[in-house]
């Protein structure tokens, strides 16, 4: 079947919201896709399911006092008391705001406020605060951005807005300089192939080095094969791995690999075969770069699985390449 506007959002943690974008046009077997994706994350739930990787954070929610506050700042003549996204309640801008690129467009589409992270982002002491917004932008972008602000008196006020830095699965790592970074879950995709991926934002730093990715995973399950990998960050803490006072990073990551029967092209058929293996990989912070690397004890596991991924990446393409050619 073919889906079109059909709005996955979904309450469960399990679960998250992909973009209607990336399904619109897709011709896929629905419930073979959902079992594919449980399947490698290793889930038996029995209950309602969303298509994707569940997101291993949630960033904080402001209640309904914040968030007018934020929005005072964002768009103060056009802001509604209750938006369009995930969760009904929170509130958001409409139509878009002038420094979004659908500003403009007759599309009644919704600036959704999702999360608001507070602290020092860009110099210790200075009151600020991180806030993820949903729409009013292209698939380029991821659909989205964040918006950082500054406390200046009793009011917010808006410094930058950061478009495609989707902070809505985040954490605070605090600095010893009492500065703080943001430690940021995300994910994209398209016809072929979806990515999730961890990364480290450093909101005192301008674009490209603003947000470096530390671990991506794949997953190609919409390539229709004759073979696919799927990728899924299941777990993400931080935690001092190495004794020297400041928390690492450790990830729990699911890989599914299958083999499909060679029916005519179609996706998740009877007959396909399927292995899943569980990793768990450390990443120790470098105070010196303020990033994350691999611990010893995870670099040949990372190289592996790098090269996992790059080989089902090319695949894809030549998949895609093939169809074009048809």
């Amino acid at each position: 079947m073919y889906v079109t506007d059909m709005d996955f959002r979904c309450e469960y943690s399990l679960c998250y919201k992909p973009p209607i974008s990336i399904l619109r046009g897709i011709e896929v077997s629905m419930s073979r896709a959902i079992s594919f994706l449980l399947l490698v994350a290793g889930i038996a739930f029995s209950g309602t399911v969303c298509l994707g990787q569940p997101t291993v954070w949630q960033s904080p929610t402001p209640s309904s006092t914040e968030a007018a506050k934020v929005l005072q700042a964002v768009c103060p003549y056009n802001a509604q008391s209750t938006g369009g996204g995930a969760l009904k309640s929170l509130p958001g801008c409409k139509p878009c705001p002038v420094f979004t690129t659908d500003a403009g467009m007759a599309n009644g589409e919704m600036f959704d406020l999702e999360s608001v992270i507070y602290g020092s982002f860009t110099a210790p002491g200075i009151e600020e605060a991180v806030a993820s917004f949903n729409g009013c932008e292209p698939h380029t972008s991821l659909f989205g951005g964040s918006i950082l602000l500054r406390k200046i008196g009793n009011s917010w006020s808006m410094m930058r807005f950061l478009r495609a830095l989707i902070t809505k699965a985040c954490r605070t790592y605090r600095l010893q300089s009492g500065r703080a970074l943001l430690v940021c879950e995300q994910e994209d995709g398209h016809a072929e192939e979806s990515e999730q991926w961890i990364s480290v934002v450093d909101l005192s730093k301008e674009e490209p080095r603003l947000s470096v990715t530390v671990f991506s995973v794949l997953s190609t399950a919409m390539a229709c094969g004759p073979t696919a990998v799927g990728g899924t960050i299941e777990s993400a803490t931080l935690t001092d791995l190495n004794g020297d006072g400041m928390p690492d990073l450790r990830l729990g990551v699911s890989v599914g690999q299958g083999t499909f029967p060679q029916d005519g092209g179609s996706c998740f058929a009877e007959g396909s075969e399927w292995r899943v293996q569980k990793y768990k990989l450390d990443f120790l912070f470098q105070p010196d770069t303020l990033s994350f690397l691999p611990a010893p004890s995870s670099r040949a596991t990372l190289d592996k699985l790098n090269a996992l991924f790059k080989n089902a990446e090319q695949k894809a393409t030549e998949i895609t390449i093939r169809r074009l050619h048809h």
